[in-house]
């Protein structure tokens, strides 16, 4: 399991994982905007059916940039790490503004939506607003932990690879002379 990790001299691999990454991060927020585009920002029934169809989206973004975290671990790349960190914090940002527009828009909404509405309308409301608190808690977790991860850990960590444990007595040894 320590060569898990060890994705110096694994090209191939670094490669798979970045491009899972960027496609875990990249994809959903494509496809969130597909589902609100045309954009009417003016349209306070439009922004809270937005805010609606984008907190779905939350979660493989997070698995992305907490893929490229490890990748950034494994390499020891404090640049990846601060990469990873800015995005998000770039997220959190975005989610703590979105939460106040959404919480302001809900309260204007909430005086025009019908009485057989009144009940979907809360539960939408609720379930954005707390979806948007959870995520906006994991990116900072994530953007605190990308801005400290590598901090501490290169100095202490070991630069050359352990030896492997000596051969059992029952096992053949090969011996290469000079």
């Amino acid at each position: 399991m320590s060569d898990f990790l060890d994705l110096h001299d694994d090209h191939t691999s670094r490669r798979v994982l970045y491009l899972v990454a960027v496609l875990l991060v990249a994809l959903p927020l494509v496809q969130g905007l597909m589902q609100i585009w045309p954009l009417r920002l003016t349209n306070i029934q439009w922004r809270f059916g937005a805010a609606n169809a984008l907190s779905g989206i939350l979660l493989l973004p997070v698995m992305g940039l907490s893929l490229l975290l490890v990748v950034a671990r494994g390499l020891g790349s404090t640049v990846l790490a601060r990469m990873v960190g800015i995005v998000a914090s770039l997220f959190t940002l975005s989610l703590l503004a979105s939460l106040v527009v959404f919480g302001l828009d809900a309260q204007q909404l909430k005086t025009i939506v019908s009485s057989q509405m009144s009940a979907a309308f809360n539960v939408t409301t609720i379930r954005v607003g707390m979806l948007t608190v959870v995520f906006i808690l994991a990116y900072a977790f994530l953007s605190l932990m990308s801005f400290t991860a590598l901090s501490g850990s290169t100095a202490s960590r070991p630069t050359a690879k352990r030896a492997s444990a000596p051969p059992d007595d029952d096992s053949p040894v090969l011996i290469v002379g000079r």
